[in-house]
């Protein structure tokens, strides 16, 4: 049974080609944060990339935790990163929904067990999602 969900910031919840944030998965998140799934952040992105657009948004507000390659020194998709977001995921246990628009990052969650979901917009992660009875 998935009980947390990994988002990655660039690509996912800051759109990549608009570097603006993506008001879609801001809703989806709004969403989940009133369910019982843990939700979590995890990326390479600079914490005060992450701040400043949150000041406008007001997003972290959802993430039981923040995993950052700055905080930890561990950048995506090396295994050290992957041991260590499974440790932080150990506290929910239970299966896990990592979404990322990264191939590389995407099978690396897959060698770690994780339900992989490409990113491509809301609407079809709001699928997938559902299809995982989420």
């Amino acid at each position: 049974m998935i009980k947390s969900i990994v988002f990655d910031f660039n690509g996912v919840i800051l759109d990549s080609s608009t570097h603006h944030i993506n008001e879609d998965v801001i809703e989806l998140l709004k969403d989940l944060f009133d369910t019982d799934f843990k939700l979590y952040l995890f990326s390479n992105t600079l914490k005060s990339k992450i701040l400043r657009f949150d000041a406008q948004n007001d997003f972290l507000k959802y993430f039981q935790n923040i995993i950052l390659t700055e905080d930890t020194g561990l950048s995506k998709p090396s295994d050290a990163s992957f041991d260590n977001l499974r440790k932080v995921l150990s506290e929910v246990g239970g299966d896990t929904v990592y979404i990322d628009d990264g191939r590389n990052n995407l099978r690396q969650a897959e060698r770690y067990g994780m339900v992989a979901i490409p990113f491509v917009d809301a609407d079809r992660l709001r699928i997938s999602l559902a299809s995982l009875d989420i």
